[in-house]
């Protein structure tokens, strides 16, 4: 069961790109062939697109990344001609907050909108056990389009994150994690409540996102993007096309140091 679930995770990119269907319904398809719902969401119907977008450090390239895509984390160099996120990608793409973009067909309604953004991983600390599903990579509130960056579906954190950004690591012999982006409509009073439910005292595993949604008002999600990543030796391999990230968990405290909190399982 475990192998036909990755490999229907390893084929998602083709079936996202070879779909006729709109942007919009390719997302939600991809949400419920990856089964984030019902994993991470009850249900899915976005009404926006989501994008992330990381930029390799080492090379400055940007990787957009396409829902379902699947990375793995090639630390020895070894990368074929034909992947060029591998090329990219040496370890060190996903180890910084990526940006994220918003687009959507009613361009004034969403520029007048703030966001909430949350990343998490429901694989941790493997697909196989789940007992720190889902571990917590970023929560963040106060979110807009911010016309001024350059990229007029850019989105601008205004706030302070609840959670800052915590790069992806899956353990050793796992297959890949899915990590997986939800934005919702910021409600007023978020600013309020939200730090009573997440702050730098939470951990970040064993977050439930669906009870912290309905505990601050956050409604149904607008968007969301989704994309894969294993380890060195993850057995399962896939194809990507524009861009793809890393990672995913374990249990370390939202303080301390990155190595501090650098341990297996997220």
């Amino acid at each position: 069961m475990l192998f036909i679930f990755a490999l229907a995770l390893s084929l998602l990119p083709v079936l996202y790109a070879q779909t006729n269907s709109s942007p919009l319904a390719n997302v939600t398809q991809a949400f419920s062939q990856a089964q984030i719902v019902p994993d991470v969401l009850p249900s899915f119907a976005p009404t926006a697109l989501a994008n992330i977008t990381f930029s390799a450090s080492t090379t400055n390239q940007v990787l957009n990344v396409t829902p379902g895509a699947l990375l793995t984390e090639p630390r020895k160099n070894n990368y074929s001609n034909q992947c060029l996120a591998c090329r990219l990608n040496d370890g060190t793409e996903t180890a910084t907050e990526p940006a994220f973009s918003l687009i959507s067909s009613g361009t004034a309604q969403v520029a007048n909108q703030t966001y909430v953004l949350a990343l998490v991983d429901p694989d941790a600390p493997s697909p196989q056990n789940t007992s720190l599903s889902q571990f917590l990579h970023f929560l963040g509130g106060g979110f807009r389009v911010n016309g001024t960056s350059g990229d007029p579906t850019r989105l601008a954190n205004q706030s302070a994150a609840l959670m800052d950004y915590f790069p992806p690591t899956p353990p050793a012999g796992s297959p890949p994690h899915r990590y997986v982006l939800v934005v919702y409509s910021q409600p007023s009073g978020f600013a309020d409540s939200a730090p009573s439910f997440v702050n730098v005292s939470t951990p970040r595993n064993n977050f439930n996102l669906t009870a912290f949604a309905t505990s601050v008002q956050l409604g149904n999600p607008v968007a969301g993007n989704f994309f894969l990543v294993g380890p060195d030796n993850s057995t399962t391999t896939g194809t990507m096309t524009s861009a793809m990230p890393t990672g995913t968990e374990t249990a370390p405290p939202s303080t301390g140091t990155f190595a501090e909190r650098d341990w297996d399982g997220r």
